[in-house]
């Protein structure tokens, strides 16, 4: 119980502080509220601030918990000190809504109970939380770890950072758990506002019972922190479009900001919000206006744009890496993610996506909920002013949603879709409770599993004895975490500094090592590729291609690509030879290349495991480079490669001027035979880069070769479970 104790407090204390900081800010502001809803509006204010301050606190590594309670506690005071001057809402007729509000208040205890539960999301437990417990343990940012997951905006893990502080991955949980009641009840204060109450609470309830906003809401995640800000602006921007209050649009734009700050997509919310106030404002005042917006927002977005910038030269990452090259993650891998993510990889045909989205969720990480077949009927809401505004503003937050095929990308349209479903049919009779009860069973965890995949993503219980404690956190996450009966092995067998390769993300949130996970990094991606070297014939080279010229003395030479065409261009081994033997390397030999110049010594190491790669497709003025250090005889360059279909290769030097000179890009080619040895090169390839233990599942493509010719790779079992096991390199 006083495990219990601390997760509550963690949470509460985190959004007492966002409740405070926003009071504070609204009281400053004085936009023209109604008390309900400046508490809400408040709390979404104050999460930007104390996000931004934690930000602050994480560059200067100082975020202890001290300073949390202290900082913390002198805010609360502050804010209890203000006087409250907002009236209320008109109180509602006796029993009204009581139906609806009993479906929500169901719906919030079982959410509620799986929020305080252990964290076993899988992002919850990988990245989100993980990166929130690299930063509790380093009290700050930590600069030397390199994954793509790491260099998102992380608006809401400076938040879970503060609750994670004081009762760990549960409190951060909750505090995502907040974001969800807060939608839900901005829902019902927008409709009271407008003038349709009866719809409002009905979305409120259709979108609290979404199967995916369900699961999404009680774990670590950020989506519904997106789909509360989102919403929030929208309604912001219809209040001001009544008063045009300039606060009013300071507020839109500390929303729409700290919106990026919580994930990337979530800027639309800022364009929307310009677009609608640009539309709206008299000539006069539009770039008064921009510039108010545009520079408020900026206090959001900046920071993390300028600490990517300083940390990996890309203040887009893990994005844009086309445009700003770094050696942490390469252009091809980002491509291939965006596609991978863009792809509804496993639904054989178009037609089954809605399915898949409505009620199955087996390829979509979710489902939206089957009441949601509907939808199409809130088109009819397009015959209202009122109606047009939600439908516009839904299609244009649906608009990252293509980008990514997941059902919760879906969560910030629900709510404008429920609004105007809600608007068609509130005349008619019945047919709002009717519908509410039919989202709320199918939304209820027993009846979920007699309808969707058994392997969707959704709440399958009220896990209330784990969430008390009364069953020991551990044993439940030994029984729904993959990845934590390897907590015990991996703390034991392997130092705190280790690096552990991993094939597929792990739970890092419950596992303190820094694991080099294959898709999320460069150093990824080259673990990838040499383990794949030895059982992949399309990694290894196949022949060597040889350019024959008349003998020239120069400092430096370079192979360059002058073809454009698809596939990568790659280099395994590039030699220089005179009169057909050899030039003994040297180390006053330089090397460099563009594109991944870091990767440019892999082309003369010596490992047929390893290999230079352009990774993205071959473009005019690619290129690998050799300076001797002095002049040298040369006659010949052999190029040891798997060569690509469209790929044409000319050979330069460097003249006594500095400018090359072409030579050649005739050659010829012939088989190349591959030394053995090439398992134990691999092993001996990541160990130079510091990698010393591999977690291997026993579904990973080399698991069975390694288990079986162990002593070939050059490594040693040193435990292995149902999963997988731990190898260490020798």
């Amino acid at each position: 119980m006083p495990q219990v104790v601390s997760i509550l407090f963690g949470a509460a204390f985190t959004v007492a502080i966002s409740a405070a900081l926003g009071r504070i800010l609204l009281g400053r502001l004085k936009v023209p509220l109604y008390r309900e809803e400046a508490v809400l509006f408040g709390f979404l204010a104050g999460t930007a601030l104390l996000s931004l301050a934690t930000f602050f606190l994480c560059l200067a590594g100082i975020a202890h918990r001290s300073v949390f309670l202290v900082a913390g506690a002198v805010v609360i005071f502050r804010a209890a000190r203000i006087r409250e001057r907002a009236s209320g809402f008109s109180a509602p007729k006796p029993c009204e809504k009581v139906f609806f509000i009993s479906l929500l208040s169901l719906f919030f205890f079982i959410y509620l109970v799986n929020s305080l539960a252990p964290e076993i999301s899988p992002d919850g437990s990988g990245y989100h939380l993980g990166n929130v417990a690299r930063m509790w343990r380093r009290h700050g940012v930590v600069w030397d770890y390199h994954s793509m997951y790491s260099y998102l905006s992380q608006g809401m893990e400076m938040l879970f950072l503060v609750a994670y502080s004081f009762g760990k991955h549960s409190s951060a949980a909750l505090v995502h758990f907040t974001f969800l009641v807060t939608l839900a009840l901005l829902i019902i204060c927008y409709g009271r506002r407008f003038g349709f109450s009866r719809a409002g609470i009905f979305a409120a309830v259709l979108v609290t019972a979404s199967p995916v906003v369900g699961i999404t809401g009680s774990s670590a995640y950020n989506d519904l922190a997106v789909a509360a800000l989102l919403f929030g602006v929208f309604y912001l921007l219809q209040i001001w479009d009544e008063n045009r209050s300039s606060n009013l649009l300071i507020l839109i734009a500390l929303l729409s900001g700290f919106s990026y700050g919580v994930k990337y997509p979530a800027v639309v919310s800022l364009f929307f919000a310009i677009g609608f106030v640009f539309s709206r404002a008299v000539q006069s005042e539009r770039r008064r206006n921009l510039v108010l917006m545009c520079s408020t927002a900026a206090i959001g977005i900046l920071p993390w744009m300028l600490r990517n910038w300083l940390w990996v030269g890309n203040p887009f990452a893990p994005f844009g890496n086309r445009w700003f090259p770094n050696p942490y993650f390469h252009p091809g891998m980002e491509a291939m993610y965006l596609s991978d993510l863009r792809h509804y990889v496993g639904v054989p045909h178009w037609w089954e996506v809605p399915r898949e989205l409505l009620w199955r969720g087996r390829y979509t990480g979710g489902f939206v909920g089957p009441v949601f077949v509907l939808a199409p009927i809130s088109l009819l809401a397009l015959r209202q002013p009122l109606g047009r505004k939600l439908l516009l503003a839904g299609a244009v937050f649906s608009i990252p949603a293509y980008f990514n095929t997941g059902a919760r990308f879906l969560i910030p349209v629900l709510p404008f879709v429920s609004l105007a479903l809600g608007l068609v049919l509130s005349n008619v009779p019945r047919v709002l409770p009717t519908l509410a009860v039919l989202a709320a069973i199918a939304g209820w965890p027993a009846v979920m599993s007699r309808y969707a995949d058994k392997t969707a993503w959704r709440v399958t219980g009220i896990p209330v004895v784990a969430a008390l404690r009364i069953q020991p956190e551990a044993k439940y996450l030994n029984e729904h975490l993959k990845d934590y009966p390897l907590k015990a092995v991996i703390d034991t067998l392997t130092p705190p500094q280790a690096k552990i390769f991993s094939l597929d993300s792990v739970a890092e949130a419950y596992l303190d090592r820094t694991f080099i996970v294959g898709y999320e990094s460069a150093p990824g991606n080259f673990g990838m590729e040499v383990l794949a070297a030895p059982l992949d014939n399309n990694i290894r080279p196949a022949e060597r291609e040889r350019f024959r010229f008349l003998p020239v003395t120069t400092r430096a030479v370079r192979v360059l690509q002058t073809a454009d065409a698809p596939g990568y261009w790659s280099i395994h081994e590039m030699h220089i030879a005179h009169q057909g033997r050899e030039l003994a390397r040297s180390p006053a030999w330089r090397v460099k290349a563009w594109p991944n110049g870091s990767d440019a010594p892999l082309a003369f190491d010596n490992s047929y495991a390893t290999r230079w790669s352009s990774w993205q497709n071959m473009g005019y003025g690619m290129y690998v480079a050799l300076d001797f250090g002095k002049p040298q005889v040369t006659d010949e360059v052999w190029l040891d490669h798997d060569v690509e279909s469209g790929s044409k290769v000319e050979v330069d030097i460097l003249d006594g001027r500095g400018q090359w000179i072409p030579l050649t890009d005739s050659s010829q080619t012939q088989p190349l035979d591959i030394p053995s040895g090439l398992r134990r090169a691999a092993t001996l390839a990541l160990k130079s880069k510091g990698i010393t233990y591999l977690l291997v599942r026993n579904t990973d493509f080399f698991a069975d070769d390694m288990r079986m010719y162990a002593s070939y790779w050059g490594v040693t079992e040193l435990r292995r479970t149902e999963r997988g096991s731990l190898y260490l390199i020798q």
